[in-house]
């Protein structure tokens, strides 16, 4: 105890001094479980048994914390089991609170996405707010870590992979998470990701009016900056709390600790993480460099969307969101703090492995990552336009893939056709002038940790990781700039049809 705060062994949550249960994860941080907690769980269980007579019957207590009470239950129509979550009993009753919570969280419950815990029910009756949720018997990602055994690296990717994919789904849709922690991951017996309280947080929120005394919308050690100072939020705050969630995983230890709330989030917002590699080396620097980008303060600086840090954390299993252009700053999808959520469009779209595994030809212009490659191809005499397109994994000739999902790698001009055939013969026989000879370039690939700005030459070339970049050969200057670090320059000679490849580690000011 340090300043009359302990800390939950099991979610790192600052609990007051006097107090018996963490308000995040519900872990009895005093030894024991006094009638006090006992009486209460009662209390909330019988009146909720009162209003699910004959639809459910409940048959224990699964787990409470700040965000209330889960049970076990037994739908007695489907004969399967559920999960009901109430919210806690004393949320104001009005009806224009409860149309909103109804709103909030029926819109949450719309996500459909294999790597999201579904919820069958929202229901507002009886002076109770719950949901009915499907009941997932595994364990936590919570759970996995308190072993403090390190995780393999692939299990670390898929993880995260798997947990960006659902937030992904969640933001096309407008639905933010605001509480992403590995309490909220869970594994279905099959291994597979299932993250849980989808919406629940503003659920609550919009059910209460205001935040409760001792509460916090969002739990202190996974919590984005802006979500700290209180100001609006979007899908990038998942991120960031899904990247803190990263970091532990490769590390084992959390970015930032404190023996108060206020301390932890005041160095969320101003503080910058250790670098994970450092902790852990050996790990991909791909790994490492998308986990510094999420944790980044402003959401600026950030992945615009969860499906390119999916794809940074796990190259080899990349991902496209439908309908957002590459190169998109923004997501097209924003949930504010205070607006209600509404459906905006579809969900994320994995790129399945054995199309990400085919070999790709790489075009003659290369650019920085991540690339956006369009190809048009005007064809005369009225046969229309064709493009011409790198193998994919279908292997189908002819099926045109969306550009977020792969790069055109080539571009032909096809002969107009004609009738004419014997002026087609004489113009074969005309003798045709020689392809320019493409001069021969180099490249350069970078990489930073954490990421960083890259100018070369003074030009800017985007943000880490970027690769064969093509320059002509000769010297070149690298500044690599990033706020709060030390800006680092190297001048490197580049050879025609050589890559050069530099990892810079940035080191605070």
């Amino acid at each position: 105890m340090t300043n009359g705060v302990v800390e939950c062994f099991r979610c790192h949550t600052p609990i007051p001094e006097n107090s018996k249960f963490c308000s995040t994860c519900g872990a009895d941080v005093s030894g024991g479980d006094g009638p006090t907690s006992t009486s209460s769980v009662d209390i909330v269980r019988e009146r909720l048994q009162r209003i699910i007579e004959g639809k459910y019957r409940i048959e224990r207590l699964l787990g409470k914390g700040g965000m209330g009470q889960v049970f076990l239950a037994h739908d007695l129509t489907l004969e399967r089991e559920v999960a009901i979550k109430v919210l806690p009993p004393d949320v104001a009753q009005d009806d224009q609170v409860v149309r909103r919570f109804q709103q909030e969280a029926k819109t949450a419950a719309k996500l459909d996405h294999p790597n999201i815990i579904p919820i069958y029910r929202v229901e507002s009756e009886g002076g109770l707010n719950y949901f009915v949720m499907k009941y997932i018997s595994g364990t936590s990602l919570e759970d996995l870590l308190d072993k403090k055994e390190p995780l393999p690296v692939p299990e670390i990717q898929r993880i995260l992979w798997e947990a960006a994919c659902a937030l992904g789904h969640a933001h096309q849709r407008g639905v933010v998470h605001r509480d992403v922690k590995p309490a909220n991951i869970m594994f279905d017996r099959d291994g597979r990701v299932m993250l849980t309280d989808f919406g629940i947080s503003k659920a609550l929120q919009a059910a209460t009016g205001f935040t409760a005394t001792g509460m916090i919308i969002g739990t202190p050690h996974y919590m984005a900056p802006e979500q700290g100072k209180g100001a609006p939020v979007d899908g990038r705050a998942d991120q960031y709390s899904l990247g803190v969630v990263g970091y532990r995983m490769i590390t084992a230890e959390l970015p930032f600790a404190g023996d108060s709330v206020h301390t932890i989030i005041y160095k969320h917002i101003y503080e910058e993480p250790p670098l994970a590699s450092a902790k852990r080396p050996g790990i991909p620097s791909a790994l490492t460099v998308a986990i510094s980008r999420a944790l980044a303060k402003e959401a600026d600086q950030r992945f615009p969307t969860m499906e390119d840090f999916a794809t940074a954390v796990w190259p080899e299993q990349p991902v496209a969101a439908p309908g957002k252009p590459r190169g998109a700053g923004r997501p097209r999808s924003r949930a504010g703090a205070d607006a209600p959520t509404e459906i905006a469009s579809a969900p994320t779209t994995p790129i399945s492995a054995a199309q990400s595994r085919k070999p790709v030809p790489q075009p003659a212009r290369r650019r920085s990552w991540p690339p956006a490659v369009i190809g048009l191809v005007v064809v005369a005499g009225g046969v229309g336009a064709y493009l011409i397109l790198g193998r994919q994994g279908s292997g189908e000739r002819g099926a045109v893939p969306s550009v977020d999902t792969v790069r055109i790698q080539d571009t032909v001009r096809l002969p107009a056709q004609s009738s004419r055939e014997p002026q087609q013969r004489r113009e074969r026989a005309k003798p045709r002038p020689a392809a320019p000879v493409a001069e021969a370039q180099g490249f350069l690939t970078i990489a930073a940790d954490p990421f960083g700005q890259v100018y070369i030459d003074g030009v800017d070339a985007g943000q880490t990781p970027v690769v064969e970049y093509a320059v002509q050969p000769g010297r070149h200057t690298i500044r690599i700039e990033h706020a709060g670090f030390k800006t680092i320059t190297e001048t490197v000679q580049v050879d025609a049809s050589n890559t050069v490849r530099k990892r810079y580690t940035l080191l605070p000011e």
